[in-house]
């Protein structure tokens, strides 16, 4: 199987910056190399991270971009964001996370993650997924924000000089009341009457290992459910499901432990998936990094493995400061990752976002030239 190239198509800086209609920037794509793209649409909304949510007027329409990135023969996958919804932590308290120490989830920067156990909200995702589905009518849907809460671009290694995140300060969801009724039947365990955190003290203290496969059960249950509502509408659409850069060996198994992704759960659901190797976020040398969780997975699932690399430096505001990430991703940097990639035998790779390959074309091309020499073999 040739190298995959996907992109993470959010924003609409191909119109409002660089002049292109649906149909040029899917010739665009085409140009780029890219096969697969993971869309935006306004019938299931991304929430704003770092994302420009408004569309062009008159300059695009749902199922309209779907079709002309189809024509191209490019396979495109609608993205969904199923626990990070800023609209719903705030109107449904239900929805507000728990923590070990009793304390309620507290916002920071643009994240707001919610307890992926709530069934009424759970099935109002469905609904608007299938919904936007059944506009679009894509190849496939991408589940990103999939996870238990956890802001993991905040969590950074040990570096000469620079103290990292430890385990304990990590804070760990959800103990509220709803998913400790749950766990309970699910595992047969008494937790007592206790407080909040007294009862999430004996689970993490006794049933550590029990919790934690409930977790990764919750987790690929809502990627099945979801899996399956479209398929109600499309029966050939393949899911993408939004997995992690994270290894067993980082932050005590936080992979797992707090957000919740195991493999051989969401296989159950999952076609593909897509690790994010965020090396100027989370301060990491691609060329070993990549390598060494692909191969950590490759153990794991025979699932298609996408290297998902980001191509602009984020996290470059003042809040941010604490964590002295580099300014700047570099030809150089760009370069150290792609040969990352191929090094580790990943299927493809994917590239957030387009945005940054739109403007590097815009001021010479060479990110976009360096990935063209991935995909053909170039930069083994």
């Amino acid at each position: 199987m040739s190298r995959i190239v996907g992109v993470k198509a959010y924003g609409w800086d191909w119109s409002t910056e660089h002049g292109l209609d649906m149909a040029g920037a899917a010739r665009r794509m085409v140009d780029q190399k890219v096969d697969w793209v993971l869309a935006q649409n306004l019938v299931d909304p991304l929430p704003g991270s770092a994302v420009d949510q408004r569309p062009p007027a008159g300059a695009y329409g749902d199922r309209e971009w779907t079709a002309r990135l189809q024509d191209q023969g490019l396979r495109v996958y609608q993205s969904t964001a199923c626990f990070f919804q800023p609209d719903e932590f705030a109107d449904h308290v239900q929805l507000r996370p728990m923590d070990q120490h009793g304390m309620v989830f507290e916002p920071f920067s643009w994240y707001v993650g919610i307890c992926p156990t709530d069934p009424k909200y759970l099935a109002r995702k469905a609904e608007r997924l299938g919904a936007a589905v059944s506009e679009t009518q894509p190849d496939g849907v991408f589940l990103s924000f999939l996870r238990f809460p956890g802001f993991w671009e905040m969590w950074l290694p040990d570096a000469e000089g620079f103290t990292g995140t430890r385990r304990e300060d990590i804070r760990e969801y959800c103990f509220c009341e709803r998913c400790l009724g749950l766990f309970s039947t699910w595992s047969g365990a008494d937790l007592g009457t206790g407080s909040i955190s007294e009862r999430a003290g004996l689970i993490l203290r006794d049933l550590r290992a029990q919790w934690t496969t409930w977790k990764c059960t919750v987790v690929a249950d809502v990627a099945l459910a979801l899996r399956e509502r479209v398929r109600e509408v499309i029966p050939t659409a393949d899911v993408i499901v939004n997995g992690f850069g994270l290894g067993h060996d980082d932050f005590g198994n936080a992979v797992e432990e707090v957000l919740g992704h195991r493999f051989a759960e969401l296989d159950r659901a999952a076609d593909h998936y897509e690790l994010m190797f965020y090396f100027q976020i989370q301060k990491r040398d691609p060329l070993t990094w990549i390598p060494e969780r692909v191969a950590e997975v490759r153990r794991e699932t025979g699932r298609t493995i996408l290297a998902d690399l980001q191509a602009g430096a984020e996290y470059t505001d003042a809040i941010y400061a604490p964590g002295r990430r580099r300014q700047e991703i570099t030809v150089k940097d760009w370069l150290d990752a792609l040969r990352g990639v191929a090094r580790s035998g990943a299927d493809g790779v994917l590239v957030y976002s387009w945005r940054d390959l739109l403007a590097d074309q815009a001021s010479g091309g060479e990110r976009v030239r360096r990935l063209i020499e991935y995909k053909s073999g170039d930069l083994d």
